[in-house]
């Protein structure tokens, strides 16, 4: 018979593995019921909310959702309010209030993480020494703030100075950055400058093409190949390159579709025109083609009823389809139909060449003159241009 001692030590090496087992299983087991007390099963710990949550809801009026999901995101790396106090006054010192630094904070909130010293400031000065007042600044940055993230001297100011030029002043370049944030994010060498070269290829001058980026400068912004199918589009038209309307066609055909094209010419067909006259319309003033179906359907049954206009002269003068019917069209046509009846005139008027008149040479001409003479014409007049006339 063993001693106590050899026959422990025996069977503590026989059985082991099996006792190791259920010693790990017994932990295992142990482990798991104390974490229970703390988690219910199939549940995970909520970890601690970062101190920028709070941070943008008390100072950016952030929601607790937003705030929460932008701190987890962008900001774990800021360690102390210290860091975002300092961009926030930086910001209101440049003239930026309260719902200013919300915008910007929640477009690019990064930037609270920017050192003021050696990032934020420098920025703004750059800004400043290209001849933007600070007020120009602060509108510059709050519509389009991811310029923020990008290098200044590499990206920003190159770009700046190169819209400022074509666009000619400061006042447009912001507006447009306030329509059309992406303004920035295209490569002025590799998408601007070769569309350029194409517009003069074309013949239009530097100053036609600033005239036309003001309107839509997304027109210097597309790819190449898609500028040079709408400037085949405008010669199938039979507008020539180099003459003085190839430009605003381009423009026009911009925002007008293929599918859009076909359907405003199925739509001018059943309205009167012929195929010449449609096209010769879009030579002459495609801008009509930007209009609504509803819009041209209605200006052209006024032309025609009340007027007595042939679908054919409207097609001679298509600008007549681009002005306003309840305050041009309407209030012109009363007033020289009571002048008429009155024998004030005597009818013999183009229509276009009455409705194309400016605002002041009209009433100059047929209405203030007449004002003592004939003063329901101008209470007529005023009403109707004021309040919209009802058809």
């Amino acid at each position: 018979m063993l001693p106590l001692a050899e026959l422990s030590s025996s069977v503590l090496r026989r059985d082991s593995p099996r006792i190791f087992v259920g010693f790990f299983h017994r932990r295992l087991l142990s482990t798991a019921d104390a974490g229970s007390v703390a988690v219910a099963p199939g549940e995970n710990p909520s970890p601690k909310p970062h101190f920028m949550a709070e941070y943008l809801a008390r100072s950016c009026g952030f929601s607790p959702d937003k705030a929460a999901e932008a701190a987890s995101k962008h900001l774990r790396r800021i360690k102390s309010p210290q860091q975002p106090d300092s961009v926030l006054n930086f910001f209101r010192s440049h003239g930026f209030d309260d719902a200013d630094i919300k915008k910007v904070v929640s477009r690019i909130p990064r930037c609270l993480g920017l050192d003021v010293e050696e990032t934020l400031a420098p920025k703004f000065r750059a800004l400043r020494d290209l001849g933007f007042s600070q007020s120009d600044v602060a509108h510059l940055i709050l519509s389009n703030p991811s310029v923020l993230n990008l290098r200044f001297p590499q990206n920003v100011l190159p770009k700046v100075e190169f819209w400022r030029d074509l666009l000619g002043s400061d006042e447009f370049l912001i507006k447009w950055l306030k329509r059309k944030r992406w303004l920035f994010n295209y490569s002025i060498e590799r998408t601007i400058l070769p569309n350029l070269s194409l517009l003069r290829a074309c013949g239009i001058s530097d100053k036609r093409i600033s005239l036309v980026a003001k309107q839509q400068p997304s027109i210097v912004c597309q790819k190449m190949e898609s500028l040079q199918a709408l400037a085949d589009r405008v010669e199938g038209l039979g507008v020539p390159r180099h003459s003085s309307m190839f430009v605003w066609t381009l423009l026009s055909l911009q925002r007008v579709s293929t599918t859009t094209f076909e359907a405003k010419k199925k739509l001018m067909k059943s309205l009167g025109w012929s195929d010449s006259e449609f096209l010769s319309a879009c030579q002459r003033q495609s801008t009509f083609l930007s209009k609504s179906a509803k819009a041209i359907q209605r200006k052209m049954e006024f032309l025609e009823k009340e007027t007595g206009c042939e679908p054919s002269y409207v097609a001679r003068y298509p600008e007549l389809l681009m002005m306003s019917l309840e305050k041009r069209l309407v209030p012109r046509h009363h007033v020289m139909e009571m002048m008429k009846s009155q024998g004030l005139h005597g009818g013999a008027f183009q229509l276009a060449t009455i409705m194309k008149l400016s605002e002041k040479k009209f009433t100059e001409k047929f209405v203030l003159c007449y004002k003592e003479k004939a003063p329901e014409l101008h209470d007529l007049y005023v009403s109707l241009s004021c309040k919209g006339a009802p058809l």
